[in-house]
């Protein structure tokens, strides 16, 4: 019993805390690709793979937020619901990185699930 109680009051303080800086609920939660890696796809072979890199979120060509995907690619950021340009680092592994963007709509409640594709330049 005594092991269940600091448990306890700490869930119950966690339920009272109030939100910090009005952080939204909403937001963009997925996956990186780029494709292909490979000149020649072929059957049974994926041509597309996840990456890790830093992105850009621009609202109206303005930066509001910042991201990085993992090495599988997934990415999550807290975003307030509207539209946005994705914009992939200068160092991301992939052709002309600063000029691909990616048109994404962060819905009015919960997480959006997004998958984001990303050309190589390979051909």
């Amino acid at each position: 019993m005594k092991r269940l109680f600091p448990l306890a009051f700490a869930a119950m303080l966690l339920s009272c805390t109030p939100a910090i800086n009005n952080a939204p609920n909403t937001g963009l939660e997925g996956q990186v690709i780029r494709g292909p890696i490979t000149p020649v796809c072929t059957e049974n072979v994926p041509c597309d793979a996840p990456f890790s890199a830093w992105f850009s979120v621009l609202k109206d060509d303005h930066e509001v937020s910042r991201f990085q995907s993992d090495i599988h690619g997934k990415f999550a950021v807290a975003l307030d619901p509207g539209a946005y340009t994705i914009v992939p680092d200068s160092t991301a592994p992939l052709m002309h990185p600063r000029q691909q963007r990616e048109e994404v709509e962060v819905q009015p409640e919960g997480i959006t699930q997004v998958t984001l594709y990303f050309d190589t330049g390979i051909r």
